[in-house]
């Protein structure tokens, strides 16, 4: 449910995710994950963004989860890592914004709706890198995951993924193919190596509430 003073936000930029399964993860298309369980980390960089009247140009943020082998089956596990060079006012904006209590960001609402257990919110420092076919994100002593996009037909052109049917938000599509070139996450008592699995990453533009 949307915070009822919940103010206008927008934000864009780029993120790019990856998760335990076989490239390319099922789960986008509502089909059952590879195995027991859907493990994802994502990273988000906003290029620019307000939420009502506070900038949240060049803030990180980032999303553990552990989903059922149907994501749909909701009982998710979750976290979220904000990034500790927001000021008060940042932090608080994020935390509405990304928790889904400000509303709108289809993805951010849908995982609030699916999750059973929040294991809470982080600031910590968050170093995100973009460089040509390769994205990068670090967070100390619980995440380290790098990607890169997979080879097409024409090695010229990104292989791209549009209007899957587990779209989650529009705002984030289309979205580019890739592999993880390392993964690992470790907190809250869970932990995961994702090397060589499913990735994305893409540009996205969202709003609400």
């Amino acid at each position: 449910m949307t915070q009822p003073d919940a103010k206008q936000w927008q934000f864009s930029g780029e993120s790019f995710e990856s998760c335990n399964c076989e490239v390319n993860c099922p789960c986008i298309f509502g089909s059952p994950a590879n195995y027991d369980s859907c493990d994802v980390n994502n990273a988000w960089h906003i290029s620019t963004g307000r939420y009502g009247e506070t900038s949240l140009d060049g803030l990180n943020f980032a999303i553990a989860f552990r989903t059922p082998k149907r994501m749909s089956d909701g009982n998710w596990i979750s976290a979220i890592y904000i990034d500790d060079r927001a000021t008060d006012e940042q932090r608080e904006a994020l935390r509405l914004i990304v928790s889904g209590d400000a509303g709108g960001g289809g993805f951010f609402a849908r995982r609030k709706d699916l999750t059973g257990t929040f294991l809470g919110v982080k600031f910590v420092p968050i170093v995100y890198e973009s460089a040509g076919r390769r994205r990068k994100v670090s967070i100390p002593n619980a995440l380290e995951m790098e990607v890169e996009a997979v080879t097409g037909a024409d090695p010229n052109q990104e292989v791209q993924l549009v209007n899957p049917p587990r779209a989650g938000d529009p705002g984030i599509y289309p979205t580019i193919i890739a592999r993880a070139v390392a993964h690992s996450f470790g907190d809250y008592g869970l932990s995961w190596d994702n090397t060589g699995k499913s990735s994305y990453y893409r540009q996205f533009e969202l709003s609400g509430p």
